[in-house]
């Protein structure tokens, strides 16, 4: 094989690109990836677009550390005192028992009231393939109009 001439162009292999190029690009697309709160996204045209701090106060406020008040978890509140006798609350849970028991009962009645749904029909079946072969198009005979009325 002989080397190409001046007027020609040797065949060439589209480059690829160096994988530390795309290790680059990976580490800086991460890396701006949590910043939408930067002034330099800001500049980039990225960013929240919030305020910056000191600004007059609009919609939309920053998280600030001021009147942090924070739940004191040691102090539990007391039982509910609603139905503090188990007397009382087997009670309720009899009232409920005989609820349900109603509610199943006139679902029950109302079931038996409804309107039975008609029976589904079958699909109806295809016909069996014949052996025959349509005519051609070209020979099937289209009338100008559509035959007369008895």
């Amino acid at each position: 094989m002989t080397s190409p001439g001046p007027n020609q162009h040797p065949q060439t292999r589209p480059r690829r690109a160096a994988p530390w190029r795309i290790l680059a690009a990976a580490a800086l697309l991460a890396g701006t990836a949590g910043c939408a709160d930067s002034p330099v996204l800001d500049l980039l045209g990225g960013g929240a677009g919030l305020p910056p701090e000191g600004a007059e106060q609009g919609l939309i406020r920053r998280a600030t550390d001021q009147d942090k008040t924070w739940p004191n978890l040691a102090s539990v509140p007391p039982r509910p005192t609603a139905f503090s006798k188990p007397a009382e609350r087997q009670a309720l849970l009899d009232r409920l028992k005989i609820e349900r028991g109603e509610d199943l009962a006139s679902g029950a009645d109302l079931d038996a009231r409804a309107p039975v749904a008609p029976a589904r029909q079958a699909p109806p079946t295809l016909p069996a393939m014949g052996g025959e072969v349509p005519p051609p198009v070209s020979a099937i005979q289209i009338p100008q109009a559509p035959p007369a009325a008895p």
